[in-house]
């Protein structure tokens, strides 16, 4: 079963006003120092701490939830010198961390904006991430890596990114892929369900299974751009944005258009995924498999007629052959 715990809210048509309550607090001056702790100002759930993690990340939380801040700082850390490593430059941008102690009180932060299956949310033009109190080490991981490349593509950005690129790029710095995504995708390609890869704009309104696809598809299509382009002019897209806008920067670190390239994906993903898909259903096997078994009995028993069929009229033309025809049968069994 796979976990889904990402979001984007910027794009959801959040209010200005919304978007502020999202911080629930004032904003607090901080001495720099890492970490240096002071109390937050009294939320309606309870005190929270305001702990700073040098001069880009600001982590605030429940006081029982010092470890936690701690481990989550070093998974941002690590999160933006990945994806520095990804886009083969660094430029300085601050990390807002609100971490929630409980899926009730990440749904009082989140104001109910978040679908069910998000359980970590992003506000890229605020440098906010909001992430669920998990207490497992690898689903925290995977969550704060995913929001940071939120965060960090869009400060990185002169304008706005396909929805798909960006989930792409949280996928690939969050190393989210399992088997099941590829079983998700080539179930959809032999079912010819495969969404567009600017569908995945919608991902937000979508229910949880058809969320898990356009996930899917976007990991995919930036992997299969990786494949196809390198590594190298993956970056330089990446830098690109800087100066440019996603389709000026696609054609200047590619020479096509991202249009084709959407087209080409999803024509490739098809062909390729359905094959997958394939051997992947096994109700499909339990049939194809007594199937060919019983076609190739039948093969065999139409060449056998053939071959004694043509002994016999072998015998009947020539009549002075010394060898029977029930040797001939026997060695067609």
């Amino acid at each position: 079963m796979v976990r889904w715990r990402r979001t984007n809210m910027d794009r959801t048509g959040l209010g200005t006003g919304q978007i502020a309550g999202l911080f629930l607090c004032a904003m607090i001056f901080i001495p720099e120092g890492a970490p240096a702790s002071l109390p937050a100002q009294r939320r309606a759930a309870g005190n929270w701490e305001v702990t700073r993690f040098g001069n880009d990340l600001v982590i605030e939380h429940k006081p029982h939830m010092r470890s936690s801040a701690e481990r989550a700082a070093a998974i941002v850390q690590i999160a933006r010198r990945r994806f520095y490593a990804l886009a083969d430059t660094s430029f300085p941008f601050e990390i807002r961390v609100l971490l929630a102690s409980s899926a009730a009180e990440f749904a009082t932060l989140t104001r109910g904006l978040v679908p069910d299956w998000g359980a970590a949310a992003a506000v890229p033009g605020e440098g906010l991430m909001i992430i669920s109190g998990l207490s497992e080490e690898k689903p925290m991981a995977e969550a704060a890596c995913h929001e940071v490349a939120h965060v960090a593509l869009h400060a990185l950005s002169r304008g706005p990114v396909p929805r798909w690129f960006d989930e792409g790029i949280a996928m690939r710095l969050s190393d989210e892929w399992s088997i099941a995504y590829s079983v998700r995708l080539a179930r959809s390609a032999l079912a010819n369900r495969l969404l567009p890869l600017h569908s995945v704009e919608r991902v937000l309104s979508f229910e949880r299974e058809q969320a898990a696809l356009a996930y899917a598809v976007s990991f995919a299509a930036v992997r299969w751009f990786e494949k196809r382009h390198g590594d190298r002019t993956l970056a330089l897209l990446l830098r690109s944005l800087a100066s440019h806008s996603f389709d000026e920067a696609f054609v200047r670190a590619t020479g096509s258009d991202s249009e084709s390239f959407e087209r080409e994906w999803l024509r490739s993903a098809r062909n390729s995924y359905v094959l997958v898909g394939l051997a992947d259903d096994m109700w499909i096997w339990s049939i194809l498999i007594p199937g060919l078994f019983f076609l190739a009995l039948g093969v065999r028993w139409w060449r056998n007629r053939r071959t004694l069929a043509r002994w016999k009229k072998e015998d009947r033309d020539s009549s002075g052959s010394d060898e029977p025809l029930d040797e001939h049968v026997s060695e067609t069994y």
